[in-house]
């Protein structure tokens, strides 16, 4: 199969164009300069995307969308910011499925997320793909409205998938695991062994395998994909410091005493130590009859490395 991945220099789209090679399909990667990419047969530049494709899309059998904003810039003003958001997270994807398929390509799939759904569950609380959306977030809400909108597009000759993977982490990611591994790096104790709380996390080689796998198939609709069971933070941490050999790095002080010092010292981003975020891929699992190659503790150890 001939595979053009968006986003392709990206963290995700990296490791979708290594996979889709692992399974000797011709990776086409396509990111804003045309910059070379590990297992790539071809390269396009795409410039922006938005205001028309610049790809060419001559024999590609599927499209895999993983180009995205993701966030905010520092003074940026809030409604500029979601319209960017929904520009660039909701109409791209429909313009360029509707521009593949006219170029005769039958296959779309696109990197959604499980914000789409929630970024956010209360304690004990687990979604799945038969919860009933509740985007928070300008990301979210942008990212729920491009899967409805492919979903519309789906004919006999035209299959979309919209994946939801949750946080995903792997080696050189940035965001909250680069904090935390950086943290047990330096053998920084940290006082959050009582958050007992649940976080679906994933490796990126475990998403990039799910999203070459959806690819392979013409099944439709909207999945949620994880590649574990939720963790919480302190146990998270355990497993990082014992790779750092940092063990008795995490201090049990009582959770009221540790939010408030997370909020002063982290601002917005507490909740991604402190709050839940618990989600159930299994529908996607049992359909694409797909399991992670990767189990979490080698897929940290690689991370870590």
């Amino acid at each position: 199969m001939r595979l053009l991945v968006t986003g392709a220099s990206g963290f995700l789209g990296r490791a979708v164009v290594a996979s889709g090679a692992e399974y000797g399909h011709h990776m086409i990667a396509a990111s804003r300069s045309g910059a070379a990419v590990p297992g790539a047969g071809d390269v396009q530049a795409s410039g922006e995307l938005l205001g028309g494709s610049s790809l060419n899309f001559d024999g590609v059998d599927a499209v895999i969308h993983c180009a995205a904003r993701v966030h905010v810039l520092k003074r940026e003003d809030p409604a500029k910011a979601r319209a960017a958001f929904h520009a660039m997270n909701a109409e791209l994807p429909v313009q360029l499925a509707k521009t593949a398929r006219d170029a005769g390509v039958g296959r779309f799939v696109q990197v959604s997320s499980v914000a789409a759904l929630a970024s956010a569950t209360a304690p004990g609380e687990v979604l799945d793909d038969e919860s009933a959306p509740s985007p928070t977030t300008p990301y979210g809400q942008a990212k729920l409205a491009a899967d409805r909108a492919l979903a519309e597009l789906v004919s006999e000759n035209f299959s979309v998938v919209s994946l939801r993977p949750p946080a995903i982490y792997g080696p050189d990611v940035g965001a909250w695991f680069a904090m935390l591994a950086r943290a047990a790096r330096l053998g920084v104790p940290l006082p959050i062994g009582r958050i007992d709380n649940a976080r679906s996390i994933a490796f990126v080689g475990n998403i990039a395998d799910a999203v070459v796998t959806s690819a392979r198939s013409h099944r439709n609709g909207s999945f949620i994909v994880t590649d574990s069971v939720p963790i919480s933070v302190g146990t998270l941490y355990r497993k990082l410091n014992a790779l750092s050999d940092h063990s008795g790095r995490v201090w049990n002080w009582p959770r009221p005493l540790v939010q408030p010092l997370a909020r002063a010292a982290l601002g917005e981003r507490a909740s991604s130590l402190t709050g839940n975020a618990a989600f159930d891929g299994s529908r996607f699992a049992r359909i694409f009859r797909w399991e992670p190659r990767v189990d979490m503790d080698e897929a940290l150890t690689l991370s870590f490395a």
